[in-house]
């Protein structure tokens, strides 16, 4: 399938006008380090489960200043909902510990302990509206299903063809990216994607049958 840059841009902003979730992190009001908290919790746990803790988080470690007053266990019993508690405390402590602020750049960002690639870019993106791309399980389904055999396997190449289908304007980014993250979570879904009411049909490799690809295990 011929890689075009246009499309799925247009097509998931459009789709983005009247389908995105609504949570309390991805209020514009909220600061760099809300979202953080936000994005550092929401790997490898579903949105709803966050969404259940996050507004008490925010209001008992309102910044760095109060995660790093808290003890371990202190938070270990805060996110324990949220599972993985003791490694996320651990790592959240440590980063209180050692960081008057958050840095705002990628390698900064990565260089915390536990923080990846993605949580990183998510991060920048939805708290600062920078155009930059974010490649989690979701976004590998969408686009391996989406674009085929021509989406590379390498998580480097990946990221630099989620970076072409980026709107250069960093607000659209992150509307993008949003409307990116939820469509793999409401419609292009691992088990049973509502394939026929999914508006990227027409020129979808799954959806058509030109290839296989199903991204098994993302």
């Amino acid at each position: 399938m011929e890689h075009d840059e246009s499309f799925p841009r247009r097509a998931l902003l459009s789709w983005a006008d009247d389908n995105l979730r609504e949570f309390p992190w991805r209020d514009r009001s909220r600061s760099f380090y809300e979202v953080f908290l936000a994005e550092f919790l929401l790997t490898q746990t579903p949105a709803e489960n966050v969404a259940d803790v996050y507004p008490d988080l925010c209001e008992r470690y309102a910044d760095l200043a109060d995660l790093a007053a808290a003890s371990e266990s202190e938070l270990e019993s805060a996110i324990e909902p949220l599972g993985f508690q003791r490694m996320r405390a651990a790592a959240l402590s440590e980063i209180a510990a050692n960081v008057d602020s958050l840095p705002r750049d990628g390698d900064g960002l990565r260089d915390l302990p536990r923080v990846g690639p993605y949580v990183a870019d998510a991060t920048r993106c939805f708290a600062l509206a920078e155009p930059v791309p974010i490649v989690d399980r979701n976004v590998v389904r969408v686009y391996g299903r989406l674009f085929g055999d021509e989406f590379p396997e390498s998580d480097a190449d990946r990221r630099t063809f989620a970076a072409s289908l980026l709107p250069e304007d960093g607000e659209r980014a992150r509307t993008y990216n949003l409307a990116l993250l939820d469509f793999g979570a409401t419609v292009c879904t691992r088990r049973d994607p509502d394939c026929e009411n999914c508006p990227l049909r027409e020129r979808c490799a799954y959806a058509t049958g030109e290839t296989q690809a199903d991204r098994e295990g993302v």
